[in-house]
């Protein structure tokens, strides 16, 4: 393998200038330049990248530290990345954190101590705000998506999901329901939390009281929500059973339907269902009605947060900015107008 010294002396100058070409830096004479442009492409040499990043004090790479990899929820917003990312001379690296704090937090140090230029976090588990916070300290450059931070002063890109809520419950309304409830999603998630919060603000905009029976505490798992959804339905007298659900998450309406099912209620005849996260298992899609969701413009929030980070790593902005998007009613087979 070729090294600096070997192009040095095919091409009759220094170390230095060589040194100077490899970083594009100014001090070298056309002459000497092409010399040595000459020299890199006869001996097939390749810059060391680390030691081009030390001189240089940055990588041109762009981390991603997300919740999972292995959700295939996330490819839309991992493609929005890369779509950006491929039309720079950035590289991009995505860690999972496997579902936990600890091994988040370490893609994050890593990341931010000299592996990266800047940092995508992504997810809004409310525990997140803590290694935010350390960055913002440090003056790493980062944005955070979906996570609704406005108390802070950072680069955000967030989804409303009390509109998206809203939209459910209005929806469901339009379709002749009176009698809705909410499955909530994790509490530890501020999306879950905003989402239940839009519900109630919806919910008493349309006049309803609210009560609380109305808030059945699930989670974003299938599992959980089955469970929740066969509990509350044994304790729920038929003449009081709902005739709309709004579940916080396609996963939640998911386990929403089976439970149904398996006790012989029918959707949406009997009970319509409105999810969010347009979140579609091909498996689950098969055996079960198409779910009404609202949908997130998760392709272009990934893009925007790339050229959010860019922009602050380009010096193109001082300033730090909240850039919100908005969800997508999808309206397919668990709703219909009575």
């Amino acid at each position: 393998m070729s090294s600096i010294q070997d192009v040095a002396r095919l091409a009759g100058v220094s170390k230095t200038l060589v040194s100077r070409v490899i970083n594009g830096q100014t001090g070298v004479s056309e002459k000497s330049r092409e010399k040595i442009l000459q020299a890199m492409r006869e001996l097939q040499y390749r810059p060391n990248g680390i030691a081009r990043s030390l001189v240089l004090k940055r990588t041109n790479t762009i981390g991603v530290a997300l919740d999972s990899l292995c959700e295939p929820y996330f490819f839309e917003l991992i493609e929005g990345i890369e779509q950006v990312v491929a039309q720079t001379d950035y590289d991009v690296v995505f860690c999972s954190g496997r579902n936990s704090k600890k091994l988040k937090n370490r893609s994050i140090q890593y990341f931010a101590q000299g592996r990266t230029d800047g940092v995508i976090i992504y997810g809004s588990k409310l525990d997140d705000e803590e290694i935010i916070l350390q960055l913002q300290k440090s003056g790493f450059p980062f944005v955070v998506v979906e996570n609704d931070l406005a108390n802070l002063q950072i680069n955000n890109i967030v989804v409303d999901n009390e509109f998206g809520a809203g939209q459910a419950v209005d929806h469901l309304i339009a379709c002749g329901c009176r009698r809705i409830i909410h499955m909530s999603g994790n509490r530890d998630v501020r999306a879950a939390l905003d989402r239940q919060n839009g519900f109630i603000v919806a919910m008493q905009r349309r006049g309803f009281t609210i009560h609380s029976d109305m808030l059945v505490r699930a989670d974003f798992s299938i599992e959980g929500s089955y469970e929740a959804t066969r509990d509350f339905f044994h304790r729920c007298p038929a003449a009081e059973r709902p005739d709309g659900i709004f579940c916080s998450s396609d996963k939640t309406a998911y386990g929403t339907i089976l439970a149904l099912q398996e006790m012989g209620i029918r959707v949406p005849k009997d009970v319509m269902i409105v999810g969010f996260d347009d979140d579609r298992p091909p498996m689950l899609e098969v055996r079960l009605p198409k779910l009404t969701t609202l949908s997130q413009p998760l392709r272009d929030m990934g893009s925007a947060a790339v050229r959010l980070l860019l922009e602050e790593l380009e010096g193109e902005s001082a300033h730090k900015r909240r850039l919100v998007f908005y969800p997508q009613l999808i309206v397919r087979e668990t709703t219909r107008p009575r």
